[in-house]
């Protein structure tokens, strides 16, 4: 599912961080970190050097399959 909701995303991001169940993406890679920032989404992604990067939503699919809402 494609979300741009922070709180959803921040849940998925602690069941991928202790259960490992769930998977949340974007198109640069997978994602370990949200904030908002002066209205702007804005994403830590792995490998990238710990910076943050403006988003417009990012993908999070549960044990293999797509999240409904």
């Amino acid at each position: 599912m494609q979300s741009a909701n922070i709180r959803q995303m921040k849940a998925a991001l602690v069941d991928q961080a202790f259960t490992g169940r769930t998977r949340v993406s974007c198109a640069i890679g997978t994602v370990v970190a949200v904030r908002r920032r002066k209205g702007q989404l804005l994403a830590m992604i792995r490998g990238w050097g710990g910076r943050w990067y403006s988003m417009d939503s990012v993908y999070i699919v549960y044990a293999g399959r797509t999240l409904l809402s």
